[in-house]
């Protein structure tokens, strides 16, 4: 049975993440294109490695920047804002590892998923 605090705090994360859904700037344009959050705020973990980073490279800042947005876009709402709130290092470090997880998981989905149709001959050539 859960107590009042820790249903309480569950109440709050679930009016807090629905109130960022809709407070949107797609969901207040009206707009169906998913909006991405900026995330500039995270620069100041600005040159920590990605996954799509070769090794010994450093990206330039914009780059890097933008591989941190391509990530977000594909997560969601809850989850972009938990990298946007990093508050060490660590911690961008590991919300950045889930989401480049999901994204490798996506991939590997699709892949199976063409793989799939092409052995049931569901693909054509166009």
């Amino acid at each position: 049975m859960k107590t009042a605090p820790a249903k309480l705090g569950s109440a709050a994360a679930i009016t807090l993440a629905f109130v960022l859904n809709i407070a949107s700037p797609a969901a207040m344009a009206g707009d169906s294109t998913p909006a991405v959050p900026d995330a500039s705020v995270l620069l100041k973990f600005y040159p920590a490695r990605l996954a799509s980073t070769p090794s010994g490279v450093v990206e330039d800042q914009q780059v890097w920047l933008a591989k941190v947005q391509g990530l977000m876009l594909g997560a969601p709402p809850m989850l972009q804002q938990s990298l946007l709130m990093s508050r060490t290092p660590d911690e961008f470090a590991a919300n950045i590892a889930l989401l480049q997880q999901m994204q490798e998981r996506t991939l590997q989905q699709s892949a199976a998923r063409l793989e799939s149709q092409a052995r049931n001959g569901a693909l054509k050539k166009q």
